[in-house]
């Protein structure tokens, strides 16, 4: 395959939770939700003429629990719920998004985040460009590859690996490292309580790994020592680590072709 083609991804919750939010003021729920749909479609149709892919999917999380529950049970625990109504309507949210020729993906038992992860690894591995359509941070780490990029509609920004260190202060391969530390509040994932984002890209810098910081702890100063000497710290590191993760060998059980994209037309 040639380098230019293109896989748009679109991480569809993500996409519709923000443009759902931003229509609060609207009191008819069944009118929120229909201008929710018609305004994501509108956002969709903006993508594809933006990147003009030759691949393209939207792709949803599966309900209910997934490995992380299972390892972590605390995961994502106490996070706002989505509401009832918009929950309910997601699958017509796809059957609009099918309509305008959009594939849609789902998974049992899978977050968007590990499919998405996946799809834009094995579009790289063919030479395929993939571009990520979501503001969650988690995709960042995928940015090592230069065949994958991150965009983020609302702010109208795009990210690749140049990005990161300006931003965190450390290697795109470090970022997993780098949040077991540091923690991911957004997900509920607790890091070494004390350790924050200055001091975390400060020991990735000496001590690239996790494994590593801990192998030379005693070579640290006293206070990050502490730190980092609680108990079941280490354990909780590697836990944190394994939790942001993506998956990025998930079965999902399709071929590229099956995402060929062309412009719906319509006769007039």
């Amino acid at each position: 395959m040639k380098l230019d083609k293109k896989l748009l991804i679109i991480d569809g919750l993500n996409l519709i939770r923000r443009l759902y939010a931003a229509l609060e003021s609207e009191q008819d729920l069944s009118r929120r939700i229909e201008r929710t749909q018609s305004i994501s479609v509108e956002a969709l149709t903006k993508l594809i003429h933006q990147f003009t892919p030759s691949y393209a999917v939207v792709v949803f999380d599966s309900s209910g629990k997934t490995w992380r529950h299972e390892v972590f049970p605390e995961y994502k625990l106490g996070r706002v719920p989505m509401d009832d109504a918009l929950l309910d309507s997601l699958a017509d949210f796809a059957k609009v998004f099918r309509f305008n020729n959009l594939p849609c993906l789902r998974l049992e038992g899978w977050e968007a985040d590990d499919l998405i992860a996946t799809l834009a690894v094995k579009a790289a591995r063919n030479d395929v460009k993939a571009f990520i359509v979501s503001t969650d941070k988690g995709f960042t780490q995928l940015l090592g590859d230069e065949r994958i990029y991150q965009y983020d509609y609302f702010a109208k920004l795009g990210y690749d690996k140049v990005w990161v260190p300006e931003k965190y202060g450390v290697q795109v391969e470090q970022l997993v490292d780098y949040w077991a530390l540091v923690g991911d509040t957004t997900n509920r994932i607790p890091g070494v309580k004390g350790i924050g984002p200055k001091t975390a890209a400060s020991l990735l810098k000496d001590f690239s790994t996790i494994e590593a910081l801990y192998e030379n702890i005693g070579l640290l100063p006293e206070r990050v020592q502490r730190q980092l000497s609680g108990v079941g710290s280490y354990e909780q590191c590697l836990l944190a680590r394994s939790l942001v993760a993506l998956k990025t060998d998930v079965e999902i059980g399709i071929r590229l072709s099956q995402l060929e994209f062309t412009l719906k037309t319509t006769d007039r």
